[in-house]
């Protein structure tokens, strides 16, 4: 019954294809000649499958605005912090992960296909249609495998260093296998070191791990495998000496590898460019001091010249990378700017990697002020196109950013910069995500420092926060921007960022904002007052908050405390009301009570706004406060509490300054409401270290005790 259903689908899909054919071949344009009409179509021109794409994105163009495309185009779901980018792109990464671990771990599960018609050839591991290798499960050897050569051919053109070890082992090891395999297996651990290679297929895995600098040292694994096979050939042809000669060039293993190369040229066994190029790379190891190095490289480059060998891009990056790592000094830069002219006399144009080597130079951090990247610029701007030939090709636009930012401090040359990165398709070389925002780090750093005010906002209204989200030191940096231009509506913005970025926890950035809208508060009109008086408040919220956090958490160390210079920066901006119902008020006493608290850290920097918030709480109606206010000053021991005490009393009394000076002089306890009395005692407090109470307390008692007598 089946197998009529299965002849039938047969048919049709034949029948099917067939007119697809004819439909086809019916829609074909003529390439040559005419019609019987006369009219002559025009030459068929070749497209590719995604031209039409590429021609509507060209009409739309590009939003600057917008997320990566890694991200769910939704404003809920975009992250927004750094640290929840990082996430989202792991997760999203580790859910293929989890997909190729069951395809590995159990491929016995995807080897058959249950409705792939029956006449229709199945392999083991190849029976999809159409045949994707990259989801295809890996074979698996062990050692009861039967392996043939062709096993051994198919782990080493797929980088699978283990398996290619596993399987020549099962062949029998150098005996076993033929020359030509021997030579590939030899290149395939010389490149890799013996170590299997990082998966291509984990791109975020790889980006966000790209913060670790490489270690520039032998990392050569000597007598290893690759160098048993080496020693093992006989006769040992010139591709074996310039693959283990590159291999351990490229593991620092120097001094080996330049033996090699001697040993070569001896049995006139020719080696090639590439191998040189290797050679240029670590000539460093060889010699100590700048002066035997750069001898060094001009007789490894007198030697080339004398076998014969043209010099490409790849030897100009190699002497320039190793002349990079020797440090700094005239005679480095000198002898860097002659390499490059003989370069170009060979009319070998320098490349990005070049040029990121000759920055790395010349633009030492503590070094003078070269302006080596002006002439740079003029070169690439000049360029049709920029091509990535080298790995190092995505350093140059944030070493240059970073030179522009630190070293030059020139805006202009950054917007050049910027303007060369986002022109046509060179974008792509600005690198992984964690070099996308070190760029971004220092653009958005040196327009804050040195670009006109509007212009720095607009790239801020572009960049942030899709693009990139500030980290601590570039926050400070536009925080302090802000202030200098007194934009008080754009501060109160600037905490909300905090808050969405994951920063707010950052107490000393926190305290920088409440400086800058200290600063500007008094510049701004009655609606952004309002809004700074919300955000002081919402500051002290968001404290407490995380204080009864840490407290339910039980944190071996708690995170940092508002100083108490921040929270007079609080007093000051929610004091600022005549309402005597303003929520403010209650927010201005929580904050004198924790000031008044031994977990406060130091003290303030201006006591005249907690003496003004004392007068004005008075004036307002709410006498506690002001002698909250007041005490605290006295307590402090600062000279601001005497003068705060005759203001604030004269505020409640509603008399003159000389009666409130004559009560305050009184030495007896006067009538007064409890308030009142409080601020006596305070004045009492700062001018001779102890209150009317405690004083009166204490004659008291000696009276008493004289009458026992």
């Amino acid at each position: 019954m089946y197998s009529n259903i299965i002849l039938h689908r047969q048919w049709s899909k034949l029948a099917c294809l067939c007119r697809s054919l004819s439909t086809i071949e019916g829609q074909k344009l003529p390439q040559v000649g005419k019609s019987s009409d006369g009219i002559t179509p025009p030459p068929r021109i070749p497209r590719g499958p995604t031209d039409i794409l590429q021609a509507l994105a060209s009409t739309v163009g590009t939003d600057p605005t917008a997320a990566h495309y890694k991200y769910h185009d939704d404003p809920y779901l975009i992250p927004l912090s750094n640290f929840r980018k990082r996430s989202y792109a792991l997760s999203a990464e580790a859910g293929r992960k989890a997909a190729a671990w069951v395809r590995d771990e159990h491929a016995e599960l995807f080897t058959t296909r249950e409705w792939d018609p029956p006449m229709k050839m199945k392999t083991e591991y190849y029976n999809a249609d159409p045949q994707i290798d990259m989801y295809a499960p890996r074979p698996i050897y062990n050692d009861e495998s039967k392996v043939t050569e062709e096993d051994l051919k198919y782990t080493i053109n797929n980088a699978l260093l283990e398996d290619a070890i596993k399987v020549f082992h099962l062949l029998g090891g150098v005996e076993g296998v033929n020359d030509e395999l021997k030579l590939s297996l030899l290149q395939f651990l010389c490149f890799y070191n013996q170590k299997e290679p990082v998966s291509m297929e984990w791109i975020e895995e790889r980006w966000f791990s790209a913060a670790t600098k490489e270690r520039q040292a032998a990392t050569w694994k000597l007598g290893g495998l690759a160098d048993k096979i080496f020693e093992a050939m006989d006769p040992k042809t010139p591709e074996a000496y310039c693959a283990i000669i590159q291999g351990m060039a490229k593991y620092y293993q120097a001094e080996r590898a330049h033996v090699l190369a001697k040993e070569a040229i001896e049995k006139g066994i020719p080696l090639s460019t590439s191998v040189y190029n290797s050679l240029l790379g670590c000539v460093g190891f060889l010699k100590e001091g700048t002066v035997l190095r750069i001898e060094a490289l001009k007789s490894l480059l007198g030697e080339m010249n004398q076998q014969g060998f043209t010099p490409n891009k790849e030897t100009l990056n190699s002497c320039l990378s190793s002349i990079s790592l020797w440090g700094s000094g005239k005679p480095l830069q000198t002898v860097a700017l002659q390499i490059l002219a003989e370069f170009r006399q060979l009319n070998i144009q320098p490349t990005l990697s070049s040029y990121y080597y000759l920055l790395c130079i010349f633009c030492k951090e503590r070094g003078p002020r070269v302006d080596i990247l002006t002439p740079i610029l003029n070169d690439l701007e000049k360029r049709e196109s920029l091509e990535a030939t080298d790995a190092t090709d995505t350093n140059f636009f944030i070493t240059a950013m970073g030179v522009c930012s630190n070293h030059l401090q020139d805006v202009s040359l950054a917007e050049r910069l910027h303007a060369l990165l986002m022109k046509d398709d060179n974008y792509k070389l600005v690198g992984d995500a964690y070099k996308e925002s070190i760029y971004y780090r220092h653009l958005v750093t040196v327009t804050c420092r040195f670009a006109p005010f509007d212009k720095a906002m607009q790239l801020l209204d572009i960049l942030i926060p899709n693009v990139y989200v500030p980290e601590p030191s570039v926050m400070e940096e536009i925080i302090k921007t802000l202030e200098l231009n007194g934009c008080g509506e754009r501060l109160v913005g600037a905490w909300s960022q905090l808050v969405v970025f994951g920063l707010a926890p950052r107490t000393r950035l926190v305290e920088r904002l409440l400086t800058a809208v200290t600063t500007v508060y008094a510049g701004q009109d009655d609606e952004t007052k309002t809004k700074i008086r919300a955000m002081a408040a919402d500051i002290v919220k968001f404290d407490q908050i995380k204080e009864e956090k840490d407290q339910n958490d039980d944190k071996r160390t708690p995170s940092p405390k508002l100083s108490a210079t921040a929270l007079t920066n609080i007093l000051e901006l929610c004091s600022d009301t005549t309402d005597k119902d303003d929520p403010n008020w209650e927010m201005v006493e929580n904050v004198v009570h924790k000031l008044r608290s031994e977990q406060t850290i130091g003290v303030p920097s201006n006591p005249q706004a907690i003496a003004d918030v004392a007068e004005k709480a008075a004036t307002v109606g709410l006498p506690s406060l002001a002698s909250l206010a007041v005490t605290y000053l006295a307590e402090c021991g600062f000279e601001e509490a005497g003068p705060a005490s005759e203001r604030a009393l004269g505020v409640l009394l509603n008399r003159p300054p000389d009666e409130v000076r004559a009560i305050l002089e009184q030495k007896a306890s006067p009538a007064l409401h409890p308030d009142a009395m409080q601020i006596v005692d305070a004045y009492h407090l700062a001018k001779t270290g102890s209150s009317m109470s405690s004083s009166d307390g204490t004659s008291s008692d000696s009276d008493s005790s004289s009458d026992d007598e």
